[in-house]
């Protein structure tokens, strides 16, 4: 793992790699910022008060690419690099957990269905 203060554009965090990109690396704020992890990728988003969320927005980067271009057809995903890339990392970190067990429990309900439709196919 690399050092904190210099964090590759791929890094490997509790075995899933994240990727920053965003549509105006040279003012990330100004623009739209997204996280890719082998779940998906997430958006940033970030209230008036200042509080951060991360909602899945897509499964693939074709598919990324295609809502951003529907949105903004001149727009362009570009790696995000340095205290902002930092920064975000460090948020995705801190929510990753709930994001682990909301797909945990995705999983888990899933299977609590088939395990239903088995029951009912046997009366």
């Amino acid at each position: 793992m690399a050092d904190k203060n210099n964090l590759p554009e791929s890094e490997e965090t509790r075995g899933t790699k994240i990727q920053i990109m965003g549509t105006k690396p040279d003012n990330p704020e100004g623009g739209r910022i997204f996280v890719w992890t082998k779940m998906a990728w997430f958006e940033r988003l970030e209230g008036e008060s200042g509080d951060v969320a991360f909602t899945p927005i897509a499964e693939s980067e074709k598919e990324l690419q295609e809502l951003i271009t529907r949105d903004d057809p001149k727009a362009e995903l570009d790696d995000i690099v340095g205290e902002v890339r930092k920064q975000v990392v460090e948020e995705f970190i801190e929510q990753l957990p709930s994001y682990m067990d909301s797909a945990e429990d995705s999983v888990e309900e899933a299977d609590d269905d088939e395990e239903q439709e088995y029951d009912e196919h046997d009366l």
